[in-house]
């Protein structure tokens, strides 16, 4: 499967699922996601040393955090998106790198609430 179908694939599943309540299950949610659907459409194994090279997707890691100005916010830089996760769980995904920034995701937290834009 391409790496946009399977990213679609991702988006889809990521609304279907249940909030998450704080940054950690947001964080757990997207990670084990992203893996499933790497794990049993890309081919390649999980090796997130070789993520420039593989062709695999890989979660936001530790490392790829970026400054958030916005308190209870954090947010990461990944290949071509920006990853935003709140502290309420709520996840915002959006385009990164071109003129015009595109939302891919809008997930809202356990409480109801939405990530504010980073």
């Amino acid at each position: 499967m391409e790496r946009g179908e399977r990213f679609a694939l991702f988006v889809q599943e990521m609304e279907e699922a249940a909030p998450a309540a704080s940054f950690e299950e947001a964080r757990q949610l997207l990670e084990a996601r992203l893996n499933q659907i790497e794990d049993a459409h890309s081919g390649v194994p999980y090796c997130p040393e070789n993520w420039r090279d593989d062709g695999r997707m890989y979660p936001p890691q530790d490392d790829s955090e970026r400054h958030s100005p916005i308190a209870g916010v954090r947010v990461f830089r990944t290949r071509g998106h920006r990853v935003s996760i709140a502290a309420n769980g709520a996840i915002r995904i959006t385009t990164a790198g071109t003129l015009q920034e595109r939302i891919v995701l809008d997930k809202a937290g356990k409480d109801g609430g939405s990530c504010p834009a980073a």
